[in-house]
Protein backbone atom coordinates (compact mmCIF):
# COMPACT_ATOMS: atom_id res chain seq x y z
CA UNK A 1 0.00 0.00 0.00
CA UNK A 2 1.51 3.35 -1.01
CA UNK A 3 1.31 6.55 1.03
CA UNK A 4 -1.57 8.02 -0.98
CA UNK A 5 -3.72 4.93 -0.63
CA UNK A 6 -2.91 4.65 3.06
CA UNK A 7 -3.94 8.26 3.72
CA UNK A 8 -7.15 7.87 1.71
CA UNK A 9 -8.11 4.70 3.58
CA UNK A 10 -7.48 6.35 6.95
CA UNK A 11 -9.58 9.37 5.96
CA UNK A 12 -12.39 7.06 4.80
CA UNK A 13 -12.28 5.12 8.04
CA UNK A 14 -12.36 8.14 10.33
CA UNK A 15 -14.88 10.14 8.28
CA UNK A 16 -17.45 7.31 8.35
CA UNK A 17 -18.63 8.14 11.86
CA UNK A 18 -17.35 11.70 12.17
CA UNK A 19 -18.29 15.08 10.75
CA UNK A 20 -14.96 16.21 9.30
CA UNK A 21 -13.64 19.63 8.41
CA UNK A 22 -10.34 20.39 6.66
CA UNK A 23 -8.15 23.11 8.12
CA UNK A 24 -7.15 24.67 4.81
CA UNK A 25 -4.43 27.33 4.84
CA UNK A 26 -3.88 27.58 1.10
CA UNK A 27 -0.58 25.70 1.49
CA UNK A 28 0.45 22.60 -0.44
CA UNK A 29 -0.01 20.07 2.34
CA UNK A 30 -3.49 21.14 3.38
CA UNK A 31 -4.33 21.34 -0.33
CA UNK A 32 -3.45 17.65 -0.67
CA UNK A 33 -5.70 16.77 2.27
CA UNK A 34 -8.57 18.89 0.93
CA UNK A 35 -8.29 17.16 -2.44
CA UNK A 36 -8.27 13.71 -0.81
CA UNK A 37 -11.41 14.51 1.16
CA UNK A 38 -13.10 15.82 -2.00
CA UNK A 39 -12.43 12.42 -3.61
CA UNK A 40 -14.20 10.67 -0.76
CA UNK A 41 -17.08 12.95 0.20
CA UNK A 42 -19.67 14.77 -1.88
CA UNK A 43 -20.05 17.54 0.67
CA UNK A 44 -16.72 18.91 1.86
CA UNK A 45 -16.25 21.42 4.67
CA UNK A 46 -13.18 23.55 5.18
CA UNK A 47 -12.00 26.23 7.58
CA UNK A 48 -9.67 29.02 6.56
CA UNK A 49 -8.09 31.02 9.36
CA UNK A 50 -7.74 34.67 8.47
CA UNK A 51 -4.50 35.53 10.26
CA UNK A 52 -5.16 39.22 9.44
CA UNK A 53 -1.80 39.28 7.67
CA UNK A 54 -2.31 36.90 4.76
CA UNK A 55 -1.27 37.98 1.28
CA UNK A 56 -4.26 39.08 -0.84
CA UNK A 57 -3.29 36.47 -3.43
CA UNK A 58 -3.61 33.73 -0.80
CA UNK A 59 -7.04 34.90 0.34
CA UNK A 60 -8.26 35.04 -3.24
CA UNK A 61 -6.82 31.62 -4.09
CA UNK A 62 -8.49 29.90 -1.14
CA UNK A 63 -11.89 31.41 -1.91
CA UNK A 64 -11.67 30.69 -5.65
CA UNK A 65 -10.47 27.11 -5.22
CA UNK A 66 -13.15 26.24 -2.68
CA UNK A 67 -15.78 27.82 -4.93
CA UNK A 68 -14.54 25.82 -7.94
CA UNK A 69 -14.50 22.57 -5.96
CA UNK A 70 -17.85 23.21 -4.30
CA UNK A 71 -16.30 23.25 -0.83
CA UNK A 72 -18.34 24.71 2.02
CA UNK A 73 -15.78 27.23 3.28
CA UNK A 74 -15.90 28.95 6.66
CA UNK A 75 -13.50 31.83 7.31
CA UNK A 76 -12.64 32.48 10.94
CA UNK A 77 -10.59 35.22 12.57
CA UNK A 78 -10.28 37.17 15.77
CA UNK A 79 -12.55 40.17 16.07
CA UNK A 80 -10.94 41.68 19.13
CA UNK A 81 -7.41 42.06 17.72
CA UNK A 82 -5.30 41.76 14.61
CA UNK A 83 -1.73 40.57 14.21
CA UNK A 84 -0.14 44.02 14.30
CA UNK A 85 -1.98 45.16 17.41
CA UNK A 86 -0.71 41.99 19.07
CA UNK A 87 2.85 42.74 17.90
CA UNK A 88 2.66 45.98 19.87
CA UNK A 89 1.78 43.95 22.94
CA UNK A 90 4.05 40.93 22.53
CA UNK A 91 6.81 42.07 20.21
CA UNK A 92 7.65 40.17 17.04
CA UNK A 93 7.10 36.40 17.10
CA UNK A 94 10.32 34.46 17.45
CA UNK A 95 11.11 30.95 16.23
CA UNK A 96 11.27 29.98 19.90
CA UNK A 97 8.32 32.11 20.97
CA UNK A 98 5.63 31.64 18.36
CA UNK A 99 2.84 33.43 20.17
CA UNK A 100 1.28 34.10 16.77
CA UNK A 101 0.28 30.43 16.44
CA UNK A 102 -1.74 30.68 19.62
CA UNK A 103 -3.17 34.16 19.23
CA UNK A 104 -4.19 34.30 15.55
CA UNK A 105 -4.70 30.60 14.76
CA UNK A 106 -5.46 28.55 17.85
CA UNK A 107 -7.78 31.05 19.52
CA UNK A 108 -10.07 31.46 16.47
CA UNK A 109 -10.19 27.66 16.01
CA UNK A 110 -11.10 27.15 19.64
CA UNK A 111 -13.89 29.72 19.41
CA UNK A 112 -15.16 28.04 16.25
CA UNK A 113 -15.30 24.67 17.99
CA UNK A 114 -17.01 26.11 21.04
CA UNK A 115 -19.62 27.72 18.80
CA UNK A 116 -20.16 24.53 16.79
CA UNK A 117 -20.20 22.27 19.81
CA UNK A 118 -16.79 20.76 19.12
CA UNK A 119 -18.29 17.99 17.00
CA UNK A 120 -15.89 18.30 14.05
CA UNK A 121 -12.88 16.10 13.44
CA UNK A 122 -10.23 18.48 12.11
CA UNK A 123 -8.12 17.17 9.23
CA UNK A 124 -4.88 19.06 8.75
CA UNK A 125 -1.88 19.14 6.46
CA UNK A 126 0.51 18.97 9.41
CA UNK A 127 3.65 17.05 8.51
CA UNK A 128 6.94 16.20 10.17
CA UNK A 129 9.05 16.98 7.11
CA UNK A 130 12.66 17.49 8.12
CA UNK A 131 11.90 18.76 11.62
CA UNK A 132 13.49 16.59 14.29
CA UNK A 133 11.47 18.45 16.93
CA UNK A 134 8.17 17.64 15.23
CA UNK A 135 9.36 14.09 14.78
CA UNK A 136 9.82 13.68 18.53
CA UNK A 137 6.55 15.43 19.41
CA UNK A 138 4.35 13.51 16.99
CA UNK A 139 6.23 10.31 17.70
CA UNK A 140 4.52 10.56 21.10
CA UNK A 141 1.20 12.11 20.04
CA UNK A 142 0.62 10.11 16.89
CA UNK A 143 -1.52 11.50 14.08
CA UNK A 144 -4.95 11.29 15.74
CA UNK A 145 -5.67 12.75 19.19
CA UNK A 146 -7.75 15.23 21.15
CA UNK A 147 -6.25 18.70 20.89
CA UNK A 148 -7.08 20.49 24.13
CA UNK A 149 -5.93 23.82 22.74
CA UNK A 150 -8.74 23.92 20.18
CA UNK A 151 -11.17 21.65 22.01
CA UNK A 152 -11.57 19.06 19.25
CA UNK A 153 -10.09 15.88 17.82
CA UNK A 154 -7.52 16.32 15.07
CA UNK A 155 -6.19 13.95 12.44
CA UNK A 156 -3.01 14.44 10.40
CA UNK A 157 -3.36 12.01 7.45
CA UNK A 158 -0.10 12.99 5.73
CA UNK A 159 2.02 13.48 8.84
CA UNK A 160 4.92 11.45 7.42
CA UNK A 161 4.92 13.15 4.01
CA UNK A 162 7.69 15.43 2.77
CA UNK A 163 7.54 18.20 0.18
CA UNK A 164 8.48 15.91 -2.71
CA UNK A 165 5.59 13.57 -1.91
CA UNK A 166 3.17 16.49 -1.75
CA UNK A 167 4.46 17.90 -5.05
CA UNK A 168 4.16 14.50 -6.73
CA UNK A 169 0.55 14.14 -5.56
CA UNK A 170 -0.31 17.63 -6.80
CA UNK A 171 1.31 16.98 -10.18
CA UNK A 172 -0.33 13.56 -10.52
CA UNK A 173 -3.80 14.99 -9.97
CA UNK A 174 -3.12 18.24 -11.84
CA UNK A 175 -4.15 20.50 -8.94
CA UNK A 176 -3.89 24.28 -9.11
CA UNK A 177 -1.31 25.46 -6.57
CA UNK A 178 -1.42 28.72 -4.66
CA UNK A 179 0.31 31.33 -6.91
CA UNK A 180 2.14 32.69 -3.87
CA UNK A 181 4.60 29.80 -4.13
CA UNK A 182 5.84 30.84 -7.56
CA UNK A 183 5.84 34.56 -6.72
CA UNK A 184 7.12 34.57 -3.14
CA UNK A 185 8.41 31.07 -2.49
CA UNK A 186 5.87 30.43 0.27
CA UNK A 187 2.13 29.94 0.75
CA UNK A 188 1.33 33.49 1.81
CA UNK A 189 -0.89 32.72 4.79
CA UNK A 190 1.34 35.10 6.76
CA UNK A 191 3.29 37.72 4.85
CA UNK A 192 5.44 38.29 7.93
CA UNK A 193 6.91 35.14 9.48
CA UNK A 194 9.97 34.68 11.72
CA UNK A 195 10.85 31.57 9.72
CA UNK A 196 11.09 33.52 6.44
CA UNK A 197 14.57 35.00 6.62
CA UNK A 198 15.24 35.86 2.98
CA UNK A 199 16.03 39.50 2.19
CA UNK A 200 14.90 38.83 -1.37
CA UNK A 201 11.44 37.85 -0.15
CA UNK A 202 10.94 41.06 1.83
CA UNK A 203 12.29 43.19 -1.00
CA UNK A 204 9.84 41.53 -3.38
CA UNK A 205 7.04 42.14 -0.89
CA UNK A 206 8.02 45.81 -0.72
CA UNK A 207 7.61 46.13 -4.48
CA UNK A 208 4.39 44.15 -4.93
CA UNK A 209 2.64 45.17 -1.71
CA UNK A 210 4.35 48.26 -0.30
CA UNK A 211 1.43 48.87 2.05
CA UNK A 212 1.93 45.45 3.67
CA UNK A 213 5.70 45.84 3.80
CA UNK A 214 5.22 49.18 5.55
CA UNK A 215 3.38 47.40 8.38
CA UNK A 216 6.54 45.43 9.18
CA UNK A 217 8.73 48.53 8.96
CA UNK A 218 6.43 50.58 11.18
CA UNK A 219 6.27 47.84 13.80
CA UNK A 220 10.04 47.45 13.81
CA UNK A 221 10.63 51.17 14.18
CA UNK A 222 8.06 51.27 16.96
CA UNK A 223 9.90 48.74 19.12
CA UNK A 224 11.23 50.37 22.28
CA UNK A 225 14.41 48.33 22.19
CA UNK A 226 14.74 48.79 18.42
CA UNK A 227 14.34 45.06 18.05
CA UNK A 228 14.73 43.59 14.58
CA UNK A 229 11.82 41.89 12.87
CA UNK A 230 13.84 38.78 12.03
CA UNK A 231 16.35 36.83 14.10
CA UNK A 232 18.78 35.06 11.76
CA UNK A 233 20.49 32.99 14.45
CA UNK A 234 23.95 33.17 16.03
CA UNK A 235 23.19 36.66 17.29
CA UNK A 236 22.53 38.06 13.80
CA UNK A 237 19.49 40.23 13.09
CA UNK A 238 17.69 41.31 9.95
CA UNK A 239 16.23 44.81 10.23
CA UNK A 240 13.49 45.05 7.61
CA UNK A 241 13.40 48.83 7.99
CA UNK A 242 16.97 49.01 6.69
CA UNK A 243 16.18 47.25 3.43
CA UNK A 244 14.67 50.39 1.91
Amino acid sequence: MDNEEKALNEIKSLSTNNDVVVDFSGGKYSLVVLHMVSRIQKEVKAIYIDTTQALPECNEYVKDLCNDWGVNLTIVKRRDADFWSLVKRWGFPHVRFRWCMREVKTVPLKLFNEHSGGDFLHLTGTNIGKSSVRGRVYGIRGNHYFNRNIGAYVFHPILSWDEQMANEYIEKHDILVNPCYSTYGQGGNCYYCPFVKSKEYYLKLSKIHPELFSNIVAAEKGMRNKGAAIYLGNGKLLHISKLV
